[in-house]
């Protein structure tokens, strides 16, 4: 890509991003932790108290989830971090994307958010839930590790390639622009 303010902008767009996705995770692990310590501290083996934290475990997978796939419709074709670069995503024709191109855009990031939604619905289950993740454990950290590898090879495709179009804007169809 020739345009390093472009590319500048981008990188700091996700950077954003990813903060804003770990203010999130951070968030609902806080106070899922403290309703279930308060709950738990208060009724000794109370129910509410046992699964409170993880239905809030299980929302916060979900709106996680959501920001990933849908981060860039959150303020009119932007995510907040392209927001505040000054950038939005654009079909490839210069019409603002929707919900389905972003979540294409994006999926390739997802698949660490999924596996918690997989993660956190299992933890639902009594008894089970516990067991299942202990088993799967090794998948989530694949999903993690795929999540890593798959934001370093859209780093080097935005560089190296000559329209920035990294290899979610392919699969979507769209492009980052300037507001």
């Amino acid at each position: 890509m020739n345009d390093r303010d472009l590319q500048q902008k981008r990188y700091l767009a996700a950077g954003i991003d990813i903060a804003l996705l770990l203010g999130i995770v951070i968030l609902f692990f806080v106070v899922a932790s403290i309703l279930g310590f308060a709950f738990s501290r208060a009724g000794g083996t109370s129910l509410i108290g046992v699964y409170l934290s993880k239905v809030i475990f299980f929302l916060g997978a979900l709106v996680s989830l959501g920001y990933v796939l849908g981060r860039d419709v959150v303020a009119g074709s932007r995510s907040i971090g392209k927001q505040t670069q000054n950038l939005k995503v654009v079909t490839l024709a210069g019409a603002p994307i929707g919900f389905t191109e972003s979540a294409r855009r994006n999926a390739i990031f997802a698949i660490g958010s999924a596996l918690h939604v997989i993660s956190a619905t299992l933890g639902l289950v009594p008894c089970l839930g516990a067991v299942v993740n202990c088993l799967l454990m090794p998948l989530y950290i694949l999903g993690a590790l795929i999540s890593l590898g798959a934001g370093v090879y859209e780093i080097l495709q935005i560089t190296q390639q000559p329209d920035g179009a990294r290899y979610g804007d392919k699969m979507a169809g769209t492009r980052v622009v300037r507001a």
